[in-house]
């Protein structure tokens, strides 16, 4: 609990004054009892002390009212601001780690921890932690004051509390195991129905609706299993605090009376201990419940700390440098990779060896799962080698600022993913000052200004969750115009055109030719059209580079290049028929 340490570290001051004033809170409350007992046994008296009696008791009461008012607000508050500096350090976390860490991870339990746990450590620190500080000043001071009334009475009074404290001991690590698997429940709840919406696409091309509603149920039924029989514990907890409480008051009464008429207590000081008794009986109803909370902010934190632990695999070097220039010079000297929890799989790149001039164009081709796209993800390391090194302008890239890099190497992916946001916003995403312009002039060269001309409000059109209000063909301009408006030194198109009509991919490439000239560029493309044009092609077959050349000596060479080539030729034939 260390990390949560820290965090009360950091508002220990806040937290001194709201306990501060909850302490004075609960010695403001403590005078009241023995005041009304007094004004009781003044009742024989005169009525002026009487009512000065009920004038100072009433004083009292407001003024302790507002101090535990504030007590509480100080203390809420802080709990509304761990929250909110607890959820800001783990979204900064979860965006620091590699794609591997989220390959292993389902995207909907990260939300349940990202929200629903750190709320329940917000309650943790908040609410539970004013009853955990507010409950045993109670006790002190209400069992000090029945201790000075009446050393029996109060020994008769909490001749039934053992039993509540056996209950909470016997029901703690109960409390605690079915809270934590409440939370993960529903960690996997909220993953099944995120993967679910964002394929519903899917559902609904396969008429599944009916067999995902009934696995959906199913899952909630687990869900409601979990929560019934940590309701079963919370259950018990509590009827058994009231029955302790109650039995606590039924005593003294009985008790009390008998020494009130016998004479041997009067009936101010019965009153009295009624009234210390009856500042117990909340906290001890209450015990239960702030077992619960207390209970499930020590699962969530437990929950979130386990994220928390995975150090980010893929950082800069503390000492990392940029250079002062970047030509755009890429080699890769012995690269190997397998992706991260497959052990036993075999390499994805074996052995690769590769060098990409400055300024030149190159291309990537090979069949489907060669290797391609694993290839080109290491260059802004996205992923790292397992053996070998990638090097920008002869310097390895593990060496660099990841920041810095991943700005001078611009990657568009087969699937390219949208914000909810405008065309504008999506395709300025990248720039760090107001670039409007660069906009502009990367739609053209997208070749998106038709389409934006058919949109309702042009480049303000919202293209909703993952850009689902596009075309495929739309999604991947927007993203290719992104990068464009971003002008990375060096440039990579992994198939970022797949979804558009060859004569289209054509007029793109044709605009961008200029802007290719300025940058090193890798065009991966399962169409030899795309890339025939290049400087220089790699060939890649099981990992491996086997082939490179232009175009004319590939398929001279009649190797898997001209293949590839004679096949696709073939289906063009084809189609045409």
């Amino acid at each position: 609990m260390s990390r949560l340490w820290a965090y009360l570290v950091r508002y220990r001051l806040r937290y001194a004054a709201g306990i501060a004033c909850l302490l004075g809170s609960r010695a403001l409350a403590m005078t009241l009892p023995w005041l009304l007992g007094m004004t009781v046994d003044a009742i024989r008296s005169s009525t002026p002390v009487v009512t000065r009696y009920v004038a100072v008791i009433g004083a009292i009461a407001v003024v302790q009212g507002v101090v535990r008012t504030f007590s509480r607000f100080v203390i809420f508050n802080i709990g509304r601001d761990i929250e909110y500096d607890l959820r800001n350090d783990l979204f900064r976390h979860l965006e620091a780690q590699p794609l591997a860490f989220y390959q292993q991870r389902q995207t909907g339990d990260l939300m349940s921890r990202l929200v629903n746990d750190v709320t329940a450590v917000r309650l943790l620190l908040g609410l539970g932690i004013l009853n955990f500080i507010d409950a045993p000043l109670a006790y002190a001071l209400g069992l000090s004051a029945m201790l000075l009334k009446d050393v029996r009475l109060t020994a008769a009074a909490l001749a039934v509390y053992p039993a509540a404290f056996l209950v909470v001991k016997r029901t703690s690590r109960l409390l605690m195991e079915r809270t934590f698997r409440v939370q993960e429940g529903l960690g996997e709840l909220s993953s099944r129905v995120q993967e679910n919406l964002s394929g519903i696409h899917v559902v609904k091309a396969y008429a599944c609706e009916a067999h995902e509603v009934q696995s959906f149920a199913r899952a909630n039924a687990r869900f409601q299993e979990l929560n019934l029989r940590l309701a079963r514990v919370r259950g018990f907890i509590g009827p058994v605090m009231n029955i302790v409480g109650g039995a606590g008051v039924l005593v003294v009464l009985w008790y009390g009376g008998r020494e009130a008429i016998a004479g041997r207590l009067s009936v101010g000081d019965l009153v009295a201990f009624i009234g210390y008794l009856g500042q117990l009986a909340w906290p001890t109803m209450a015990l239960g419940w702030m077992l619960s909370i207390v209970q499930r902010g020590r699962a969530a934190m437990q929950r979130l700390n386990e994220l928390f632990a995975v150090a980010p695999a893929i950082t800069s070097l503390p000492d990392a440098v940029p250079p002062a220039d970047v030509r755009g010079d890429l080699v890769l000297r012995g690269v190997s990779f397998r992706y991260p929890g497959r052990p036993e799989a075999p390499p994805v790149l074996d052995d690769v060896d590769l060098a990409i001039p400055a300024g030149s164009t190159i291309a990537v081709v090979g069949r489907t799962g060669a290797g391609k796209t694993t290839l080109v993800q290491l260059l802004p390391r996205l992923f790292d080698v397992d053996a070998g090194a990638v090097l920008l302008d002869g310097r390895d890239i593990r060496t660099l600022p990841l920041g810095w890099l991943r700005r001078h190497v611009g990657l568009v992916p087969q699937d390219p993913f949208l914000f909810s946001r405008s065309v504008r916003d999506n395709v300025a995403w990248a720039l760090e000052a107001d670039g409007n312009g660069r906009v502009e002039q990367a739609v053209r060269m997208a070749s998106l200004t038709r389409d934006l001309a058919e949109f309702p409000h042009g480049l303000e059109t919202i293209v909703g969750e993952r850009g689902v209000t596009l075309s495929g063909g739309q999604k991947q301009r927007v993203a290719l115009a992104r990068v464009v408006a971003a002008a990375p030194r060096v440039l990579v198109l992994d198939d970022a055109l797949s979804s558009v009509d060859a004569q289209t991919e054509r007029e793109i490439l044709d605009r961008l030719r200029e802007f290719f000239r300025a940058r090193t560029t890798i065009l991966v493309s399962h169409r030899i059209t795309t890339v025939k044009e290049a400087d220089l092609i790699f060939v890649v077959d099981e990992g491996r580079i086997v082939e490179f050349g232009d175009h004319e000596t590939l398929l001279a060479r009649g190797g898997v290049y001209a293949d590839l080539f004679r096949q696709q030729s073939l289906e063009g034939e084809l189609e045409a028929i």
